[in-house]
């Protein structure tokens, strides 16, 4: 149903006269009714993919058939006319998915419309899908009355309204937390098997390589293998949350050799290929290390030290990679003050109250990490403490300066000296590369701008190789890599995170976590993150679980809640997980 050969897309700017190259050759197929993933590490294709699967973005070269149809010989018009026939897309950001100020029912209904159905149709079709999606008990709602979880699968439901032949969907758990990410995968199981949908979901989270039929994994824009047989109930995508156990070739003879084998096979710039004499094993070896008659003797005669048996890989083989301590202040001195606060919004619905009566104080050089499912109220929180809204009633302090009793050029004067708020949507400025919006926040404040410092917080982000590229240029996760970099040179005293590594692959998101646990220890500073991934926790944290608007609990994080937490986030089940062994 889908097929890509050799796709190559190379971006331009036409002012710059750089080049980017988001895909690099890739081989990829589908057939009619497959559910499939596509993973990666950020910065892999992902995202590209799927614009030019969709017709948004042509490829600079290859073959992309759809249905049967050539997309390189369909025009502008061509495209978009299939696309609206007969593709359902659906974003991670559920605001650009609906309308907010409509009903559920309304949201679904749109596309009806816009095919001219007849409406006894169209509302046994609608209620078909409120009855799929779990939500006629919410129908007569407005979008901005939904949990997350909500508004995603209505945003699923508006893509199926038109009845397409294939979905696809970019990072649609991405702001979702544990509870609502298993019923988005169940609903999109459940939309495959009775529905007949051939559905592509796009993610960086590697916990769901295996969830679908099939997962095909990109790195360096080309197609790097194909499903793992690892499951979630292990926790070997900690372990290893880059690496593959089967590799693919493609059209070019390219195969890329995971690294956790080139690093066990002590393998060099040198590989050496031969096949067994039965034509039925190929091997390859470092023939600086290793003659072709050692490996024969190794194949003819296995090693006695390799034992098969199985065990479960333990809790305790993956707590080194979250086990770094953070050591809170020994003195409380708060450094933001929230005294009996409250915050809601009018709707066409009605009064929403969103946080309620909260009393929170935060200490100066703390690290508190806010989690909770979706809706309760976490952004609403950090966008308080910044003072990009105010409250309906209460106070809110930050270093003794009031938020609610300041107006918006007093308060925008001090968030620019005080306060780093990195946002789910990047707040990068388009026009300038990443090395200058470094500087952009000084020119304002009037700090002087230390280049050594950004360089290091850059090569910290992983993004010093773009410093002289345009954010239009980048990928999404390199996008989000360079905002965090770009809010951590201006050494503020408080720095706000919404989601830092929400477009992050695990290994990325425990590196930038070590790095925000390095800026409070040098620079004194205070660290308010939310986050759904509860792996991203750290004994000593202050952890802070909100529900509905109230705090559910408040404690220091120590090792032993660290395990109890993480396991039951990944729901990872004892004497299930299981793995093969070697002798010592």
């Amino acid at each position: 149903m889908i097929t890509c050969n050799d796709v190559i897309k190379i971006y331009s700017d036409h002012d710059t006269e750089l080049k980017v190259a988001a895909l690099r050759g890739l081989d990829f197929k589908v057939r009619e009714g497959e559910l499939v993933s596509i993973i990666g590490p950020s910065g892999a294709g992902k995202t590209t993919l799927i614009k030019i699967l969709s017709g948004i973005e042509q490829p600079t070269s290859g073959d992309i058939i759809i249905n049967g149809m050539d997309f390189n010989k369909l025009d502008e018009f061509e495209r978009r006319d299939y696309r609206f026939n007969h593709l359902g897309i659906i974003n991670q950001f559920t605001s650009e998915n609906l309308f907010t100020h409509l009903s559920v029912r309304q949201n679904l209904l749109i596309p009806k419309r816009l095919f001219f159905l007849p409406k006894e149709q169209s509302r046994k079709e609608t209620d078909g899908l409120l009855e799929i999606l779990n939500l006629k008990h919410v129908e007569h709602n407005t979008v901005d009355k939904l949990s997350g979880g909500e508004a995603m699968r209505l945003s699923m439901g508006v893509a199926l309204a038109k009845n397409p032949s294939v979905l696809l969907a970019d990072e649609p758990t991405g702001q979702l937390d544990s509870m609502n990410t298993e019923g988005m995968i169940e609903t999109i199981k459940q939309i495959n098997q009775e529905m007949g949908k051939t559905i592509l979901v796009v993610t960086h989270d590697i916990r769901y390589r295996n969830v679908f039929e099939k997962s095909f994994v990109i790195r360096d824009g080309k197609l790097a293998g194909i499903g793992k047989d690892i499951g979630k109930d292990e926790l070997e995508f900690l372990l290893h949350a880059s690496e593959l156990n089967k590799a693919y070739m493609d059209a070019s003879n390219y195969v890329r050799i995971p690294d956790e084998i080139k690093s066990l096979t002590g393998l060099g710039e040198i590989i050496e290929f031969d096949t067994h004499p039965s034509r039925k094993v190929g091997m390859f070896w470092n023939p600086e290390k290793i003659t072709r008659d050692k490996v024969y003797e190794m194949i003819s005669n296995p090693m006695e030290d390799i034992d098969d048996k199985i065990e479960q890989i333990s809790y305790e083989e993956v707590e080194k990679l979250l086990s770094r301590e953070f050591i809170p202040p020994e003195k409380a001195k708060p450094i933001v003050r929230i005294k009996n606060m409250s915050k809601g919004y009018q709707s066409r619905a009605g009064f929403t109250e969103i946080i309620t009566n909260l009393n929170l104080n935060i200490d100066k050089g703390d690290f508190v990490f806010i989690s909770g499912p979706s809706g309760v109220g976490k952004t609403t929180l950090l966008n308080l403490i910044a003072g990009l809204i105010k409250p309906n009633k209460g106070s809110i302090k930050v270093q003794n300066f009031s938020i609610n009793d300041s107006n918006e050029k007093q308060v925008s004067l001090f968030r620019l000296n005080n306060i780093a708020y990195i946002t789910q949507h990047n707040n990068l400025f388009s026009p300038l590369p990443i090395k200058d919006n470094f500087i952009l926040p000084n020119i304002f404040s009037k700090k002087k701008n230390d280049k050594d410092y950004g360089l290091s917080i850059a090569k910290e982000c992983f993004i010093d190789h773009k410093l002289d590229s345009y954010p239009g240029e980048l990928s999404e996760g390199e996008k989000q890599r360079a905002a965090l970099a770009t809010s951590l040179t201006r050494r503020t005293s408080v720095i706000l995170a919404d989601e830092p590594t929400a477009n992050l692959d695990t290994e990325l998101a425990r590196s930038i976590m070590d790095l925000l646990m390095d800026t409070v220890r040098i620079n004194n500073a205070t660290i308010i993150t939310c986050s759904h991934d509860l792996t991203l926790l750290r004994p000593g944290f202050r952890h802070i679980r909100l529900l509905d608007g109230n705090i559910l609990e408040d404690a220091r994080v120590t090792k032993k809640d660290l395990k109890k937490i993480v396991t039951e986030y990944l729901q990872i089940k004892q004497n299930k997980g299981k793995r093969r062994s070697k002798k010592k």
